[in-house]
């Protein structure tokens, strides 16, 4: 007979709901700091509200279903031990309930799978996965402790393997019982063998204390999730349906001629909590403190200052210290860190909780340049070269139209010329660069496309605005955009994926209306169509290089990887993808730091050797002109080409270039 009162039950559920107050309250202590940030939450387009913002699809993949987890197989499979476990477990208590009104819950075959062998394994699933990440964190791994260690974990690690062993203690005792029948709780059964022979009396004393420790473990576990780093439980899947829909990194735009708030000055960027949008603060709460970031940031692997995973910690000790209006935090982090930043948008990538830590570096760094004008002196030159000159390569011996010299090169013209073919800063003023689009003329001729160029050559802004110099990029883009209007163009093609990201994900916010294609994305269209034939060579052994601002900003691995499939045989790095690792160039760092115990570009390079292939293939000029400087180490055999060399090479009749 049981030992467990209707009273017992009655306690317990309203011990329960005292759990389940704190687990408001401590939701909305949370929800206090959060709205210490800017209303609404920031993003292309301007400030939008929490609705409008909603991402049903990252709350589904992201925060309930854990889909970046899978990314590290074995803690994948732990998480998902605990998760579904604690799924099945849920639903069995709920349906439990049930019994109290009449429903046979324990009869049938529901009983049996359900009741008895569901919530078996679930526990003895949610008990494994616990394990391992307790295990894991008592092993101390770098990841785990460099850069802060957030505390709790542990404890509540602990309390939850607790509750798990209480529970089936009880189920034992209980199953010792004669008069108790159960086929699936077969680990109960096992452990009740042990208890045979027991008096009636000791059976059901030991059963009520078991039951009541695994009920106020439980209760206890419940009570604190959201005073813990367990919180993240809860915060993860809020901070998931708040996640763009766009990959990679968004800028939040600035209004210029906004007034400040009555009684403060103009302030761009953010040097202090209450400077960032609310977004930022959640992510700060629902930061896992899990080093992730870390393993995949290209500045913290080669050595250098930056820290994506120290940043956030920083910034979420600052927040429960509730120092919202302290200007420190941006010398806290410290200038030499933030323009680390590659804003390769790893970081972004492989958050689990949906984090954007690089987003709020380039906060700060927009706080460095625009209100104190502190950027790195190599850097800063560079921006002031692209205010001056027009481009931002500061003692480049070539001229704009040395890259056509001696070629017939069409000029768009309105209404008659269906591409513009935009040349950029790099392609213009970089020699090798400029291979690049002597290449692309070869194959838009071939194929026959519609194209023409600009008189001058132009910079989309893109190295202003990832320096921090927003105003200086609006100026640019500003006067791009109008330039464009006037000569009525709708299409544009682009060999940078810098330009490409520049015009595709931020023009459009100032007013621009035309469609952007990345210039790899068109030849594998030409390919697919017909329009373009090519001469593949099988013994030709090709690696690439995904830039960052194709593959993880704007998700285009495919495409370059196809046309590349039509010339030559394809080996893969083992970091590739939207899991490519970065070159080194982006956030202005082709002009900036050059700090670290080595260069990102020459990890990469190695990288592409180990595959033993004998040619490098990437889709941007940045890309090219870093991983060059890199390949140049090694030998006088050039190692390194654009999708679009390598193509042009393989067109019927191509006198060999390489």
């Amino acid at each position: 007979m049981s030992a467990i009162s209707a009273l017992d039950y009655t306690i317990l559920a309203l011990l329960l709901g005292a759990a389940l107050t704190s687990v408001f309250l401590g939701l909305k202590r949370r929800a206090a700091l959060i709205a210490a940030g800017k209303g609404g939450v920031s993003g292309a387009g301007g400030p939008a509200g929490w609705r409008e913002r909603l991402n049903l699809r990252a709350f589904a993949e992201r925060g309930l279903l854990t889909s970046r987890l899978k990314k590290r197989p074995i803690a994948g499979l732990a998480h998902g031990l605990m998760f579904g476990g604690a799924l099945v477990a849920i639903f069995g208590h709920a349906a439990f309930v049930l019994s109290f009104v009449g429903v046979p819950v324990y009869q049938g075959r529901f009983g049996f799978v359900v009741m008895e062998l569901g919530r078996e394994l679930a526990g003895i699933l949610m008990f494994a996965g616990v394990a391992f990440f307790l295990v894991r964190r008592l092993a101390r791994l770098q990841r785990l402790t460099a850069g802060g260690e957030r505390k709790g974990f542990v404890v509540m690690e602990l309390l939850f393997l607790a509750t798990i062993a209480a529970g089936f203690t009880a189920e034992a005792f209980r199953l010792a019982d004669p008069a108790s029948a159960s086929r699936g709780e077969f680990l109960g059964l096992a452990l009740s063998g042990g208890l045979q022979g027991l008096d009636g009396g000791l059976l059901a004393g030991g059963g009520h204390l078991a039951w009541w420790l695994h009920g106020l473990l439980g209760i206890a576990f419940i009570g604190l999730i959201a005073h813990t780093p367990l919180s993240h439980m809860l915060l993860a899947p809020a901070n998931a349906a708040l996640a763009r829909p766009r990959s990679g990194i968004t800028l939040a735009p600035i209004d210029f001629d906004a007034d400040p708030p009555e009684g403060e000055e103009i302030s761009f960027g953010a040097a202090k909590l209450a400077d960032l949008d609310r977004k930022k603060l959640l992510d700060f709460s629902a930061c896992l403190w899990c080093g992730r970031c870390q393993e995949v940031c290209p500045a913290a692997q080669t050595g250098k200052a930056l820290s994506p995973k120290k940043v956030m910690t920083t910034c979420a000790t600052w927040l429960e210290d509730k120092r919202f209006d302290d200007p420190g935090l941006i010398d806290a982090i410290g200038l030499e860190a933030v323009f680390d930043c590659t804003t390769c948008a790893a970081c972004v990538e492989e958050c689990p909780t949906s984090n954007s830590p690089a987003e709020t570096i380039l906060e700060f760094r927009r706080h460095f340049v625009m209100d104190r004008s502190e950027m790195p002196d190599t850097l800063a030159l560079a921006n002031r070269n692209l205010e001056s000159r027009g481009h931002p390569f500061v003692g480049t011996a070539a001229n704009p139209d040395d890259w056509r010299k001696g070629l017939d090169v069409p000029f768009f013209e309105p209404g008659r010329t269906e591409y513009l073919l935009w040349i950029g800063c790099s392609v213009a003023y970089e020699a090798r660069a400029q291979e690049v689009a002597r290449a692309m003329l070869r194959i838009l001729d071939a194929a026959g496309v519609s194209y023409g160029i600009l008189e001058e050559s132009r910079c989309t802004g893109d190295p202003a605005k990832m320096a921090g110099d927003e105003m200086q990029f609006v100026e640019i883009a500003q006067a791009n955009i109008e330039d464009f209007r006037e000569r009525r163009i709708q299409k544009v093609i682009t060999m940078c994926a810098h330009c490409f990201n520049s015009f595709d994900r931020y023009y459009p916010e100032l007013g621009a209306d035309w469609q952007t294609i990345p210039h790899s994305v068109l030849i594998d269209r030409l390919i697919a169509e017909g329009r373009l034939q090519v001469v593949r060579d099988d013994a030709e052994k090709i690696t690439f290089h995904d830039p960052c601002y194709l593959a993880r900003h704007n998700d285009i691995v495919a495409e370059p990887r196809r046309a590349l499939a039509a010339v030559g045989q394809l080996i893969e790095m083992p970091r590739n993808r939207k899991e490519s690792f970065c070159c080194g160039a982006g956030g202005g760092n082709y002009w900036g730091g050059k700090g670290g115990t080595v260069r990102i570009n020459d990890v990469r390079m190695q990288e592409a050797i180990d595959t033993g292939a004998a040619k490098v293939a990437t889709s941007c000029s940045f890309c090219l002109l870093m991983l060059t400087s890199s390949a140049s180490k090694h030998g006088e055999a050039r190692w390194v080409f654009d999708v679009a060399e390598l193509v042009a090479s393989a067109l019927p009749g191509a006198a060999e270039t390489t």
